[in-house]
This record gives structure tokens, C-alpha cells and sequence, in this order.
């Protein structure tokens, strides 16, 4: 009995991760894992239900939802893991310390597009917008809270976004060179 029950909590905690991870691929437009995604999820979930249903004790409903809430912590730190999508941050900053933030980050390789933007009593503020894969954005934080500024951020989670993403390497040289 200890084993059936062990193995309905594993069965049914991974077919419950792999139910989320589904909802979180297709959110991203991820269609191709879905399909191997839901076929697994439906086999394990299939295999469970038959196990729970032929006993008549308790204890395997318990551990059948016991295993759903351990799936969903599962699928939580799979999902940090894998960083999946794109983030556009937006840091408003004042103008000279926000032109030494957004030149650095183009050395540094960001994509980073830069205008005025008008803040409290119509002060104006330069609003710095980076376009960044969301694996990579404790990187950036990193880099932006070293300026150790006194800045405002936001962050938004982007669907879709058309042209170069890519976090190139720039020798300080050649960037130089390119805005000159």
C-alpha cells in the first residue's frame, strides 16, 4: 500500500506540472512541446485516476491532492528554471545619469531605444526601454542598480517582438567609432 500510495503522490505531482507548464506554453505560444506535454500529462493522469478509483482508502485521495499541490510548486521552480519570453523594462531617470545608463547598455550590447518623457510638474526625464530575454534579466538589474541612481523602473511582460534580439557583443572601440 505504501507504494501505490508513493506512487500516485509522484504520478500525479508530475502529470499536475505538466498540466501547468502546458498552460504556460501555450500562453507563450509555445505550440510544439504542448502536444508532447498534454500526451504525457493525459497518461499519467489516466494511469493515477485508475489506481485511486480501485482502492476504497482514503489515504489515496489524500495523497492524490497532496500530489496536485506538490505539482504546482514543481511546475513553479521549472518555470523560473527555464525563464521562458521576452521583457520590456523601462527605466525613467534624469537626463545625464539616464544618457550614462543607456550608452553603457549599448556597449554592453542591449538594445536600448531612449526619448524624453515628462514627468511630476512637466520635468522632463529620459525613459530608457530595453527589450531583454527574461533569463537574462537579473543581469541587467544588476547592471542597472550598480549606477546606484536614483531611478524608477517598470517591467512588462511582451508577447511578440519582431527584429533583433540578440544580445551582441560590442567592443567599446567599435561603439565609440559608431557614434561619432
Amino acid at each position: 500500500m505504501i507504494v501505490n500510495l508513493i506512487i500516485i503522490f509522484l504520478l500525479n505531482a508530475i502529470s499536475n506540472c505538466l498540466g501547468t507548464l502546458k498552460t504556460l506554453f501555450i500562453s507563450k505560444q509555445m505550440i510544439r512541446p504542448t502536444y508532447f506535454v498534454v500526451f504525457s500529462d493525459a497518461l499519467l493522469f489516466s494511469y493515477t485516476i485508475k489506481m485511486v478509483s480501485d482502492s476504497s482508502d482514503i489515504s489515496y485521495i489524500l495523497v492524490f491532492a497532496l500530489g496536485k499541490v506538490f505539482g504546482i510548486f514543481l511546475a513553479d521552480i521549472i518555470e523560473k528554471k527555464m525563464a521562458i519570453g521576452l521583457l520590456e523594462v523601462s527605466v525613467y531617470a534624469g537626463r545625464e545619469k539616464g544618457k550614462e545608463i543607456a550608452d553603457f547598455l549599448r556597449m554592453k550590447g542591449y538594445s536600448v531605444t531612449t526619448y524624453i518623457g515628462y514627468g511630476m510638474k512637466g520635468k522632463g526625464r529620459l525613459v530608457i526601454n530595453i527589450i531583454v530575454k527574461r533569463k537574462d534579466y537579473k543581469k541587467l538589474n544588476k547592471i542597472l542598480t550598480e549606477f546606484n541612481a536614483n531611478i524608477t523602473m517598470s517591467v512588462t511582460e511582451i508577447r511578440e517582438v519582431t527584429g533583433k534580439l540578440t544580445q551582441n557583443k560590442i567592443h567599446p572601440i567599435e561603439y565609440k567609432e559608431k557614434i561619432v
